[in-house]
């Protein structure tokens, strides 16, 4: 494995394979102390129990509180070329699906909100089978948290410390403008986090044109985007294409190629022959 490139949930994961697929925390803090990213990290234990708390893979066992968590399979599930529909309802779950699937495709941990996760259906499928992060409590503690928890569409990457929010979405099917930004405005200074506001057509652009020069939004234009429906299709259909001509041809993004093999490195040493001494 390339320990320094590998993200805190590759680490837990490697750890909690070593220790059988299921383990306290304690147990798993003992595995991970000493690795290079703890260096850089005086608070790794904090940040090891906000991961296995964050990620939809690391499943607690009950009872509540127990410290111990295990190892679920990570789904597999692939999205399909989409178009999207005239009826609001079914858009909104649509347009979050493929929110979620674009993440996916450029290396990004996604997150949608916990009601959504399960009542919200993208290509046959609840949403939920979809993300990687299944609750952002510890990364947005504070007083605007419950209207953070409920922005549509969120994209996570990784640093030293944990996740952070890269891109942020709010889909907004009707003339709701104003409140969708004023939920992305909720998210921390703190983070260079860019604020989607995804929608059908000229009268919510013309909505979001004239609220992003008043106040509080024109302090934060610079970080707000507007985009249609028919521009997130076209980008989607487009990566989707790309992503599964890709697979066919047989070449990995370089990020996804260090990923690989760092699986393909926890796997036994057999495996590990045949997929790279050709």
């Amino acid at each position: 494995m390339d320990r320094k490139r590998a993200t805190w949930k590759d680490i837990v994961k490697n750890a909690l394979e070593e220790l059988g697929g299921q383990a306290h925390l304690s147990e798993i803090n003992k595995i991970i102390e000493g690795h290079p990213k703890t260096r850089t990290n005086p608070t790794w234990q904090n940040t090891i129990r906000r991961v296995v708390r964050q990620y939809k893979i690391f499943e607690p066992v009950p009872p509540e509180r127990s410290g111990v968590y295990r190892l679920t399979k990570e789904a597999q599930i692939e999205a399909r070329p989409q178009g999207l529909t005239k009826t609001p309802d079914i858009d909104h779950g649509i347009v979050q699906g493929m929110l979620v699937a674009l993440g996916k495709i450029y290396g990004y941990e996604t997150y949608v909100p916990r009601y959504d996760q399960t009542t919200r259906v993208f290509q046959g499928k609840a949403l939920r089978e979809f993300i990687s992060v299944s609750d952002c409590t510890d990364i947005f503690e504070g007083p605007n948290l419950s209207k953070i928890r409920e922005i549509d569409v969120m994209w996570f990457d990784e640093d030293d410390y944990g996740l952070f929010p890269v891109y942020a979405f709010e889909v907004e099917g009707t003339t709701d403008v104003k409140r969708g930004m004023d939920r992305l405005l909720k998210i921390p200074k703190r983070f260079s986090t860019y604020l989607f506001i995804i929608a059908p057509g000229k009268k919510e652009k013309d909505l979001f044109d004239r609220f992003i020069n008043q106040t509080p939004f024109r302090d934060f234009r610079n970080k707000f985007r507007f985009r249609f429906y028919e521009e997130l299709e076209d980008l989607y259909n487009s990566a989707m294409s790309h992503h599964n001509q890709r697979e066919r041809f047989g070449v990995i993004e370089r990020d996804r190629l260090n990923s690989a093999r760092n699986h393909f490195n926890s796997q036994p040493k057999e495996n590990n022959d045949a997929r790279y001494n050709t």
